[in-house]
């Protein structure tokens, strides 16, 4: 990912969840000089600003500085998130492209509620790797003893940007790499990073 420098990291966090989140995080908009990007951020952060330097020390900042250090090299300013009401849409929508695209089973990386359900309802199977977050059945949630062999077994490997806080994403992607299995990741903070990472990307309504 990309090399973070010294600066001042400006953090708004939103009282609203989203498709990029995972269960129990919460949106920021997250700047460093006049560049934003919107992302999925732990429950203890707070809006205020930021030594990049100590925040690259909480995972779920560090994604943030990264996510905004990757849109810096595109020719875009910012990744801002969509309006909620359509989140739903998008959803939608980034399922119907998995299962004509990849068919399953899946492993999605960072649990997110309606997106699971979502690709359980086209998928044969769906695997959840989340070392943070726990989550009902039908959903198989794996650990890190069997995540290689899980990997092996799907037809595609789905990251959520709020996996980031709990998950090193580079490993992953190098892990299904490895495997030969195609990584796709969505949300609009993905917007830079996935590019430098190598892997797919879908975000059909973020700005």
């Amino acid at each position: 990912m990309s090399r973070v420098g010294s600066g001042k990291l400006s953090v708004t966090v939103y009282e609203r969840h989203g498709v990029d989140t995972c269960e129990g995080q919460k949106i920021a908009r997250c700047c460093i000089g006049n560049i934003c990007v919107d992302a999925p951020v732990d429950p203890q952060v707070k809006s205020g600003e930021y030594d990049i330097s100590s925040a690259v020390e909480d995972p779920s900042l560090r994604f943030c500085v990264e996510a905004v250090r990757a849109r810096a090299l595109t020719a875009a300013k910012s990744a801002l998130a969509c309006h909620p009401h359509e989140s739903a849409r998008c959803v939608k929508r980034f399922v119907e492209y998995i299962g004509l695209a990849f068919g399953g089973p899946v492993l999605l990386v960072g649990y997110n509620e309606r997106v699971a359900e979502e690709l359980n309802a086209i998928s044969p199977y769906i695997y959840i790797y989340d070392p943070n977050r726990v989550g009902p059945r039908p959903f198989e949630f794996v650990d890190e003893a069997n995540l290689a062999d899980v990997i092996y077994r799907v037809s595609v490997v789905v990251i959520a940007p709020g996996a980031a806080s709990s998950v090193n994403i580079g490993d992953m992607v190098s892990l299904a790499k490895r495997a030969g299995k195609p990584v796709v990741a969505y949300g609009v903070s993905f917007a830079g990073l996935a590019k430098q990472l190598g892997i797919a990307y879908f975000c059909p309504f973020g700005k």
